[in-house]
């Protein structure tokens, strides 16, 4: 098992938009701009922790994603608000552990479709992260 952290907000990946290029090619782009560097980000922390050629077999992935709560979730004297959420309702957790499954291909295993076994949440936290667990 390795475990390791990935620093910053998790971003969702969501559907990808069709577009056609100058040349009349079709081009698929993520929906979201923050997905990309969330996803190297992701893949540099994978590569550090994880030392070993990917993984060929089944594997399974425990991923908790935390975020830092608005400053709308408090009142004027920093006391947190009966009415704030307890967990993140943004992004949507499967679209978040898209965005982590791809990122670790080619570098924990070879493809994503090896998870075999995911277990994920989203919770407010001191700082935005990814805290990933993972099974070969």
């Amino acid at each position: 098992m390795i475990t390791f952290t990935v620093p910053g907000e998790a971003a969702p990946q969501g559907s990808k938009r069709a577009v056609r290029s100058r040349s009349g090619r079709i081009l698929l782009l993520e929906s979201s701009a923050k997905v990309k560097p969330y996803r190297a980000v992701f893949a540099l922390a994978a590569r550090q922790a994880w030392t070993e050629p990917p993984a060929t077999g089944v594997v399974a992935v425990e991923l908790l994603f935390s975020f830092v709560r608005p400053a709308s979730h408090y009142t004027s004297k920093g006391i947190l608000k009966a009415t704030a959420p307890m967990s993140p309702r943004r992004p949507d957790l499967d679209k978040a552990c898209r965005a982590a499954l791809d990122a670790m291909t080619g570098v924990v295993y070879v493809d994503d479709s090896q998870v075999a076994i995911l277990s994920a949440c989203k919770e407010y936290g001191d700082r935005a992260e990814t805290i990933v667990k993972v099974w070969a």
